[in-house]
């Protein structure tokens, strides 16, 4: 027997976007929907945060993206940093919990040395399935900075 489903399906749009790990297509889609809405950009940069995200409570870190379009018309994913608050000395500061520089070919966390970027495949992926699954349930607000061709 097959169940159909309520949920509305959305086709991934015909969009190029690259970097050096496997990207799932849930997250080109996230992706493209922003980028779509902005037809003759160079850049964009995606803050994405959750109001209710605080160093006392925790919450769902903000996450922020920038994407460039190449020559040959594709978008390339230049980096995917998420946040976290740290302690200090004069309170809580906001820094890297997990950054993605595919530009540098590096990943690296908190407490951690730079990698190259192979190294963190599993953890990219476990990342973007997280993050699409958010980004399913409305969690993030998300302000877009654009710099245009």
């Amino acid at each position: 027997m097959k169940i159909k489903s309520n949920r509305l399906k959305r086709k991934t749009p015909h969009l190029t976007i690259t970097c050096d790990l496997p990207i799932f297509k849930p997250f080109i889609t996230v992706l493209a929907n922003v980028i779509e809405r902005h037809p003759k950009i160079f850049s964009i940069t995606l803050n994405y945060s959750n109001a209710d995200y605080t160093a006392e409570t925790g919450g769902y870190r903000p996450v922020e993206i920038r994407l460039e379009r190449k020559q040959d018309n594709r978008w390339h994913i230049c980096y995917v940093t998420e946040f976290t608050y740290i302690p200090t000395p004069f309170g809580q500061e906001s820094t890297y919990a997990i950054d993605f520089d595919f530009s540098r070919e590096l990943g690296c966390q908190l407490g951690m040395a730079p990698e190259p970027i192979a190294a963190y495949g599993p953890l990219y992926s476990l990342w973007q399935r997280n993050f699409c699954h958010y980004h399913s349930h409305d969690i993030y607000q998300c302000k877009t900075s654009i710099e245009e061709a």
